[in-house]
């Protein structure tokens, strides 16, 4: 009985999304498809699936926001242009908020492999940008993990709370996210 009205307790700040019906994978009209399809599954946390009119991948992006930091996981695959469509979201979330300066944007990867990475040139160089390579060493000094892959960190978006998790395997930089907020695991292609 304890554990059971622990569990309701836990469930009780878990805050719900809603996923689509559906996904648009590309085709057969495809210069009527925009890049990405952009799902928001609650007022803070947007999926965004690049459109496989760009790339057959299909890749899944993932745009968490906190009071003070925005959390990007991946950029997308092939020439693909996904600073302006993670900016705009910014910028409407910002203004949807009432606020007058967008939080900093950390943009992170669920791995190393190039449908994950290939939109991070599109970041480079952006004020208000943090963009962590895929590297563990690069990942270790961001995230601020001590011992590779033992360590589990939380990271603060400010009232909101991220914990990285180390997950070699699939790939040797592979990262898997759990947002508290909405007990959401972020898992990439673990």
């Amino acid at each position: 009985a304890d554990v059971f009205r622990g569990l309701i307790q836990v469930c009780a700040f878990i805050e719900p999304g809603v996923l689509p019906s559906r996904w648009s994978t590309g085709g057969p009209k495809c210069l009527e498809m925009p890049a990405f399809q952009v799902h928001e599954y609650n007022s803070n946390f947007f999926i965004l699936r690049q459109s496989g009119c760009s790339h057959y991948e299909k890749p899944f992006l993932f745009l968490i926001f906190g009071r003070d930091k925005a959390l990007l996981e991946d950029t997308g695959a092939g020439e693909v242009n996904t600073a302006p469509v993670v900016m705009d979201l910014i910028a409407k979330w910002t203004k949807r908020n009432g606020r007058t300066t967008p939080p900093q944007l950390v943009v992170t990867h669920s791995h190393s492999h190039g449908d994950h990475v290939a939109g991070d040139k599109t970041f480079a160089g952006l004020s208000n940008v943090q963009l962590v390579p895929a590297k563990v060493d690069e990942i270790q000094k961001a995230f601020g993990l001590r011992t590779w892959p033992t360590d589990i960190v939380p990271f603060d978006l400010g009232g909101r709370v991220v914990d990285v998790i180390p997950l070699p395997g699939h790939d040797v930089a592979g990262l898997a996210l759990y947002d508290r907020q909405t007990g959401i695991l972020l898992t990439g292609d673990s």
